[in-house]
């Protein structure tokens, strides 16, 4: 979406409006850990952009507008809100029915987000004997609550109540509103995260009455000062219990009428249509024409040598195209469409705030690779080779006056520090979805150059990350006023050349059940017993190793070899918490196991807390989640082990991470 974005800008006879909903960041929401590693930043940039590149964005509620705002989203100046469509809320009745309640139907997918626990958790507070005919049911598609099928909870989870439970599950839709129009029904609309909740407009039309919390665009929905007694502001199981337990004691609840807003959305997006359709008429794709100078740059390009050359030359190109060495310049034909892009620069520069564009490039490989943020980083994909700096278009009169080598930080150019002080001045950079260039060489070997980590070549002192901080509200935010929640330990992030590091042991058994300590391989950045062994445990993988004996000793001179990694306890928790998810690719041999072990230190006794066999496929990765409660004392051991079968030796277990969270 953000590379047809980032095509309509530059083409002006096209036109581009974008509905938001909220995106990826925004539906993390009341989870554990909101995600920050480089997938879901990738993620969020690319949504951001989506929007800023847009010509329009028309979102469903101002709710999500004032949200994405708050973020830092720059949105097209006309962004404004049109609800979405919803059949027959034009014409939905303005008053408000009486109707006798003795059922509660929990609506809405089967997990968490959509408040499942709360929902659960206020039935059992109340005392059923008040009321002899309570029912309660389910509807909606399943999911996964605490490390299992939604329906297995339910099912552990209402066994011994003392009602009527009906567990429905998915139903079409009009499937269920004829269930839930059902005389004594209550709909409850527990969702911790919503922007502008369908099935809330539905119950208003069908006259279904209901009860909700206070999240996204609710209260543009329905006119709060009529629907106190149908709002719950405070979001928690406590107040879900009393507004249920009064509406049963009354034994009735009103039904609900949509906004005038709510009801015109229809006719808005018609309007909309009929107002571009009026003024269609070709836009011209002409710009200003521009003149472009291609830079080629050395392999480790000076800062200053570069803003010097540019920017004291006489040369009266007014736009600047920086080519990296390794990157072979484009053909004639690739260079007249780079010059129509820079005849459209400086309208983007004032319509989208768009600072400067990178270019994907066809790899050696034959792949195709475009940077993008947080890292632009050109990636080999497979292999640990990456290229830093790329072709990057940008007007001449923006590079001089907002590349800052003069501040002494840097010596050598970085696209990602031009990018930055880009930034600093509010504009945006975007990578132009064509692969223009083609690159020669793969310029640095670094296991930083995997798309999923760190680039740790790029570390900074203290003095430098401090010379890059940001305005003092931003810094005061992120470091005091809302400090990030974050685990005891995190297996990637604690991952270290030294056995014990922050509780952290790189282990393996043989055949005969012998515990080994592993060596730490500086070439290879890995935990193994020797060189050439592929049993070995890096910061993303565990690879165990099973064969018959062959000279050289393959599994560490024996015929098995489980590889694991231990971490020792130096916390007192009852109820920590263990977040582990993985990946397994058995495509050879006969399969893998892996299975989690916890050992009391004070007894040694052993508690296995998940184990499961993986079997050979030519399936997609098969990706695993678990999540559960664990008592740890101080000592305490947690084992994650992978464990070969008979014959396995070429497939081992990705480690997305595994993380200890108390239970505070």
């Amino acid at each position: 979406m953000q590379q047809v974005a980032s095509y309509a800008s530059m083409h002006p006879e096209v036109r581009l409006i974008v509905e938001p909903h909220g995106g990826h960041f925004w539906s993390t929401q009341g989870t554990r850990e909101r995600p920050t590693d480089l997938f879901a930043l990738r993620i969020d940039d690319l949504e951001r952009q989506t929007l800023q590149m847009a010509h329009d964005v028309k979102s469903p509620s101002a709710y999500m507008l004032a949200h994405l705002r708050q973020r830092g989203w720059h949105l097209p100046a006309d962004s404004s809100v049109i609800p979405n469509i919803v059949p027959q809320a034009a014409g939905s009745s303005d008053a408000r029915q009486v109707k006798q309640v003795w059922r509660l139907a929990f609506f809405g997918r089967l997990e968490e987000r959509k408040g499942i626990k709360l929902f659960c958790e206020a039935i059992e507070m109340l005392d059923v004997t008040k009321y002899p005919k309570l029912e309660v049911m389910f509807i909606g598609g399943a999911s996964q609550v605490d490390m299992m099928p939604s329906t297995k909870y339910l099912q552990q989870r209402t066994a011994n109540w003392p009602v009527r439970v009906q567990l429905l599950g998915q139903l079409s839709r009009p499937e269920a509103m004829s269930v839930l129009k059902e005389k004594g029904t209550l709909i409850v609309l527990a969702s911790l995260v919503e922007n502008l909740p369908f099935a809330l407009a539905e119950a208003c039309i069908e006259e279904i009455p209901f009860i909700t919390f206070n999240v996204g665009g609710v209260v543009e929905m329905l006119d709060s000062a009529l629907h106190e007694d149908v709002i719950v502001h405070n979001i928690s199981s406590v107040s879900l219990y009393q507004t249920i337990d009064c509406i049963l004691s009354q034994g009735w609840a009103k039904t609900s009428t949509l906004t005038v807003g709510m009801k015109r959305g229809e006719k808005l997006w018609h309007s909309l249509h009929k107002q571009h359709d009026q003024n269609r008429r070709r836009r011209t794709s002409s710009g200003t024409p521009l003149t472009v100078q291609v830079v080629s740059m050395e392999l480790l390009q000076k800062c200053r040598v570069l803003k010097n050359d540019i920017c004291t030359a006489k040369d009266t190109a007014e736009t600047l195209l920086l080519v990296p060495a390794n990157f072979q310049i484009p053909s004639l034909a690739d260079l007249t469409h780079i010059k129509y892009l820079a005849s459209q620069l400086q309208r983007l520069v004032m319509s989208h705030r768009l600072g400067a564009l990178v270019f994907g490039s066809r790899l050696p490989n034959s792949f195709v690779s475009y940077p993008s943020t947080p890292t632009w980083i050109t990636y080999h994909g497979t292999e640990p080779l990456c290229v830093e700096n790329n072709p990057l278009l940008i007007l001449k009169d923006l590079f001089c006056s907002l590349f800052l080598p003069e501040a002494g930080d840097f010596e050598l150019f970085h696209t990602w520090l031009l990018i930055k002080h880009l930034n600093g001045a509010g504009l945006i950079t975007t990578a132009f979805p064509d692969p223009v260039f083609s690159l020669l060489n793969f310029s640095r070997s670094d296991p930083g150059c995997f798309s999923d980590r760190i680039p740790s070549f790029r570390k900074l002192s203290g003095d430098r990350v401090g010379n890059l901080l940001g305005p003092a509200e931003d810094v005061l935010m992120g470091h005091h006023l809302a400090v990030w929640p974050r685990p005891v330990t995190a297996f990637r992030e604690d991952f270290h050349s030294f056995q014990g590091h922050r509780g952290w042991y790189y282990i393996s058994y043989d055949e005969f059940g012998q515990e080994n300590s592993l060596q730490f391989w500086e070439a290879k950045q890995q935990w193994a017993c020797d060189t050439d062994s592929p049993a070995s445990i890096s910061q993303t993988s565990l690879h165990p190793c099973a064969s018959r004996p062959v000279e050289g000793g393959v599994c560490c001179g024996r015929k098995l070899t489980v590889v694991g990694v231990r971490y020792v306890s130096n916390i007192r928790d009852p109820s920590a918490f263990l977040d582990l998810t993985f990946e397994v690719w058995p495509t050879c041999g006969d399969g893998l196991v892996v299975e989690g072990v916890l050992v009391n230190q004070q007894n040694l006794e052993s508690r296995k807390l998940f184990s499961k066999a993986f079997a050979p496929s030519s399936d997609p990765p098969q990706r695993e989640t678990v999540a559960q409660t664990i008592p740890l004392l101080p000592g305490d051991s947690l084992v994650v082990l992978v464990d070969p079968l008979d014959n396995h030796d070429c497939d081992g277990v990705y480690i997305q991470d595994i993380k200890l969270w108390t239970s505070t």
